[in-house]
């Protein structure tokens, strides 16, 4: 019953072999190589092992499935080469492995961590000592355990830092387990900091080496934990703390940050990210010696596209269908109050999403498409996700749910789950529209409490992962919990209602339906919310491989330090006394004795800035108010220098106060950027290290003031439709995007600096979603025609060498309207309303088609 084909090495990221140029047979590679003695007794003796999972049927008995894993080719070779290169090089080295999602990855790093254990020099000692594999669940992954354990039946071999099967403490049960010796070591990436003090503490530990094995290096190691663990591993190994200067444990901390040669890593992800290849990516030269570039790539590729083409995956894409949320709304407000316009923009989404009547549609709509299209298939097992935005939606959504199941029995046999970290109150779940619920099942009172546990009362407390594979629950709805890192084969549809921010979180989330499972040959993605188009860029981002074009610039932490030192919200000597209370702290923790006087230094030295930034912004938001009050009594007196007066005075106040909440997040964003660069290379600067920690705290103790809540009660939902999207099925091929680097600058985007009236929010939404489209579609059309337009040569010289004037009397205009004819195809509503109902709306498209061809950027949804 073993599966065993196809063991193929892969031709250009797809599935079969490379031909032969000797005119071999493409697989000729298995007997030359793979069935030479010394590979196939190290197959058996190294790889094949039965992996046991507990399955349960319809009838809900559960039983012990055996399967006998044999490696896959990509397995094999991934092992093979990362263990010699391990062997040749000693420890000290790093190791990406770019592999997709079903690639068996499970198996893969427990091979590695049983191989890196067993490995020896020529003298017999050990290259590593320990293995520690780092997994970013929550709860520790019994299946990898397991299947280390398979591998060799050694007592002892593995141990899992876990409290839920240990009444001892994490940092107990790690110092344990290191001085025992045990070669394989389990954590989660929140028990990192316990592995680090186990070995800071233990004097036995320092002369040791290290195998880091990060499953999903993209969340893993990018940050503080990573860089704070290396820093220990090794300083442990240096001289006592107190006979250092200020400037020479600075120093140390910084240049331990930069992998130590102590430590190799080996990181496994389907989904890189630029910081994850600059940190674990080999550089061109070493890893593909033909190269005519210096860019890191990954050790090993397994890629998307060859698991797709080999059966080991679903591609996902193939079932996507995106919907569109028309709706419309009215307002009865009394005062008219001017805000901020991405605030009241995030205020009437939020608004939106909780609303009753969108959850209960939205709700409707998915159980029914489930009932009809789902359900039935892989002999009535198949399951669903429901990806919400938030665990207040969440909790509705469950709400809604078992209201629709209990008023149409006919469903009856369709329960949900719903997955959500915490505990919510009734306040934080209420939405001021709730009075439409005449239902008393669905009513939410303000003093209700909502946890996983009591909004699932037949799951028993157990492990919502285990319980949903019983044949009873077909649904699970999540709130960012069980989004990714969750595998359950008989997941056949998703509901996407959530805006999902990135490349990498796209497709981890859309690939939890990728695996296959018996009679699974089709896939369905119901999304609400997202643009089809980043959805199908963020798939061939990763399709045949991540790149990346330019390598990370190390100055960039420099720009951020001069544009924080700028604002003048601290000065030097700030930061060098809390460089001295900050090592007056290191010595004391070293030393046993109480840092608590040292801790108090070192708040005293952030807290001039903080009460600087605090008065300022307290100054600036009276300010605000003050210039609104002008603007209002000017409005009423008909003075129109007044207002104009008042408008840029307010402008002026707003400025600075985003200039001020920019210097905030900048802060935050410095000590990220820190953890990362300082890995990448020995920055040789004290000072910066000791900034490093300054502005971390410093960033914590600016609270500030927080902007008043945006008041939306008389606003009402006057229509709402749930409707498909006009899209091409299949579509042009997209062009793989290259990852980018950290850029320097701020922290973030600025807050808008002009407010508007509430009613224009509304209006404005109306003429996007009512009658027209979603904002959207509007930013999908315009992209498309001047990508259209952007093929034009002739159009593109003007663009390039004249003025703007020029240009717009040039070819543009024709091409542009040319351009909306080819896309009609894809965006009927929007190209018939320019060229027949509109056409006075044709020069302004031109002019923004011209801005977007000039700047050679997209239109984003943040230039609306």
């Amino acid at each position: 019953d073993t599966f065993f084909l196809p063991f193929n090495k892969g031709n250009e990221g797809r599935a079969g072999n490379p031909p032969r140029k000797d005119g071999e047979y493409p697989v000729a590679y298995f007997w030359e190589e793979i069935c030479q003695p010394h590979a196939f007794l190290r197959i058996f003796h190294s790889f094949v092992y039965v992996e046991k999972k507990n399955v349960v049927d319809l009838k809900g008995n559960w039983s012990v499935k055996e399967t006998l894993i044999f490696p896959r080719f990509h397995q094999f070779d991934a092992v093979n080469k990362m263990i010699s290169d391990a062997k040749e090089k000693g420890p000290g080295f790093p190791y990406l492995c770019e592999h997709s999602a079903g690639s068996g990855k499970t198996s893969t790093i427990a091979w590695t961590a049983h191989d890196l254990v067993k490995l020896r020099r020529d003298d017999g000692t050990p290259i590593f000592d320990t293995v520690i594999i780092v997994t970013d669940r929550n709860v520790l992954d019994g299946q990898l355990q397991d299947a280390v354990q398979q591998i060799d039946h050694q007592k002892g071999l593995i141990a899992a830092i876990d409290r839920e099967t240990s009444s001892k403490s994490k940092s107990e049960q790690l110092s344990e387990a290191m001085l025992k010796g045990t070669p394989i070591i389990v954590v989660t990436i929140q028990t990192f900091p316990f592995a680090m003090e186990a070995i800071l503490t233990e004097r036995s530990l320092r002369d040791r080496s290290f195998a880091v094995i990060i499953d999903e290096a993209h969340n893993s190691q990018t940050g503080n934990t990573a860089s704070k663990l290396q820093a220990t591993l090794a300083l442990s190994a240096k001289r006592d703390m107190s006979e250092m200067t200020v400037e020479e444990l600075l120093l140390e901390i910084q240049r331990s940050r930069k992998r130590p040669s102590n430590v190799s890593h080996f990181a496994f992800t389907a989904t890189p990210k630029h910081s994850t290849m600059m940190l674990f990516g080999r550089p061109a030269d070493v890893a593909r010696p033909a190269a005519d570039d210096n860019l890191p790539v990954s050790f090993h590729k397994y890629e998307m596209r060859q698991a797709i083409e080999e059966g080991f995956i679903l591609d996902v894409l193939r079932g996507y269908v995106p919907y569109k949320t028309a709706f419309n709304l009215g307002i009865e407000l009394v005062e008219e109050e001017r805000v901020d316009g991405k605030a009241a923009k995030r205020a009437l989404a939020k608004w939106m999403t909780l609303h009753p009547t969108n959850v209960t549609q939205k709700v409707q709509f998915i159980i029914e498409h489930f009932s009809k299209n789902v359900a039935h298939l892989l002999d009535g097992k198949a399951k669903a996700m429901v990806v919400t935005s938030s665990r207040a939606a969440a909790v509705r959504y469950k709400k809604a749910f078992d209201a629709f199941i209990d008023a149409n029995p006919s469903y009856g046999n369709i329960r949900a789950l719903v997955a959500f970290s915490g505990k919510l109150t009734g306040r934080e779940v209420m939405h001021p529209n709730d009075e439409l619920l005449l239902e008393d099942r669905f009513v939410i009172e303000e003093e209700a409490e909502f946890t996983e546990s009591n909004m699932n009362p037949d799951a028993g407390g157990k492990d919502l992962r285990h319980v949903f594979d019983r044949p009873e629950y077909r649904v699970m709805l999540v709130a960012n919990k069980f989004q990714t890192g969750f595998d359950q084969p008989k997941l056949v549809a998703m509901y996407i209602d959530k805006k999902i921010a990135n490349a990498v979180e796209i497709v981890q989330t859309f690939s939890r339906l990728n695996r296959t499972f018996p009679g699974k040959d089709q896939t369905f993605i119901v999304d609400f919310i997202n643009e089809p188009e980043v959805v199908r860029s963020a798939f061939a981002q990763y399709d045949s491989g991540a790149r990346i074009e330019e390598v990370q610039d190390l100055n960039v932490i420099y720009d951020l330090k001069e544009n924080l030192d700028e604002q003048r919200i601290y000065d030097e000597t700030h930061v060098v006394a809390f460089r001295r209370a900050q090592f007056e702290t290191a010595t004391a923790i070293k030393g046993g004795s109480s840092p608590e006087a040292a801790h108090k230094a070192m708040f005293a030295a952030t807290q001039e800035p903080t009460d600087t930034y605090n008065h300022r912004l307290s100054e600036l938001r009276s300010r605000a108010g003050e210039t609104e009050q002008a603007y209002q009594r000017a409005k009423a007196a008909g003075d129109e220098d007044g207002m104009k007066k008042a408008d840029h005075e307010r402008i002026q106040v707003e400025t600075a106060i985003a200039s001020l909440t920019d210097f905030k997040s900048g802060l935050g964003k410095f000590g990220r950027l820190y953890a990362y660069i300082s890995q990448l290379v020995d920055l040789g600067d004290p000072d910066l290290e000791a900034y490093a920690a300054f502005s971390k705290l410093l960033a914590n103790r600016l609270d500030g003031i927080p902007q008043s809540d945006i008041d939306l009660h008389g606003i009402a939902l006057t229509g709402y439709q749930i409707t498909p999207r006009e899209t091409e099925t299949e579509g042009p091929e997209v062009e793989p995007p290259l990852l980018e680097p950290v850029r320097g600058g701020g922290g973030g985007e600025r807050p808008g600096t002009v407010p508007v009236y509430i009613q224009e929010i509304i209006e404005r939404l109306n003429r996007l979603f009512g009658e027209a489209t979603p904002i959207e579609d509007q930013v999908a059309f315009v992209n498309q025609v001047a990508a259209i337009t952007r093929e034009n040569p002739v159009v593109m010289a003007q663009i390039e060498k004249n003025t703007k004037d020029q240009a717009m009397k040039g070819n543009l205009p024709g091409a542009v309207q040319a351009a909306v004819v080819r896309a009609m195809s894809s965006h009927s509503a929007l190209a018939t309303l320019l060229l027949s109902k509109d056409r006075q709306a044709l020069p302004v498209l031109e002019g923004v088609i011209y801005e977007i061809l000039k700047r050679g950027e997209k239109l984003s949804l943040h230039d609306q």
